[in-house]
């Protein structure tokens, strides 16, 4: 029920930043969570990954029903909320595909991404576990000490990690299911920012802070995308 309310008020929250932004910048690659006992966690956090690129100021006003069924509950938030509205749209001749090797992982494998952008931009990538992380915790996982330059020239993919000649030191993304999780599944997730110029993003942001550190770079001078996928125990 805890679980339910909590996925409720994001999709509420999702709902009302999508009448200012938009529906698709909201409608991201984000992976169906597959079907084990407990996919309301995973459900929670897409919907909450979902929402990272728009900005709710302040809830003015949350109202919540539950309205109970013979084994199961319903619950529903009604909300009204303040939200800091882009002052410029986006730049169309600005975006990038993102795609990753897998979609569902065993533990030790390797993850690589690779971006396709239409135009020359700074990437910066951000992973969320949240299975192992406190709260809503992003870590910046590129660039990095083994791999500092990330521009991106127009029309020309981008592997990362990145090939020998484009490296300091040759390193891996190597996918880990948490030791202290006994689902069959979990889930993680990327938060890719490009930007027109360099932005020196920190290493770690909690939720609030990174939406903070968004909302400053203009509109039409950045673009985020999500991926997630899922880890198999084994």
């Amino acid at each position: 029920e805890t679980k339910a309310c909590a996925l409720a008020l994001e999709n509420a929250k999702k709902n009302s930043l999508t009448k200012v932004y938009g529906e698709k910048i909201f409608s991201e690659d984000l992976m169906r969570c597959s079907e084990t006992d407990d996919d309301t966690q995973c459900e929670l956090n897409k919907s909450t990954i979902s929402t990272i690129n728009g900005t709710i100021k302040k809830i003015k006003n949350k109202k919540r029903s539950l309205e109970r069924q013979e084994g199961y509950s319903i619950c529903r938030f009604e909300i009204v909320v303040n939200i800091v509205q882009p002052k410029q749209k986006k730049d169309p001749n600005f975006d990038f595909n993102i795609s990753i090797n897998n979609k569902l992982f065993r533990n030790g494998e390797e993850l690589t991404i690779l971006i396709e952008p239409n135009a020359t931009m700074f990437i910066n990538i951000f992973q969320w576990q949240p299975y192992t992380s406190t709260g809503i915790s992003l870590t910046k996982i590129f660039p990095n000490i083994n791999e500092s330059n990330n521009k991106i020239e127009k029309n020309k993919k981008k592997k990362i990690p990145g090939e020998s000649s484009e490296v300091h030191k040759k390193y891996n993304f190597v996918v880990e299911y948490p030791n202290k999780e006994n689902k069959k599944y979990v889930d993680e997730y990327l938060v890719v920012v490009a930007t027109k110029n360099i932005v020196n993003f920190v290493t770690d942001y909690d939720f609030k802070s990174f939406q903070d550190i968004i909302s400053e770079i203009p509109n039409n001078e950045y673009r985020t995308k999500k991926m997630s996928y899922e880890i198999l125990k084994n």
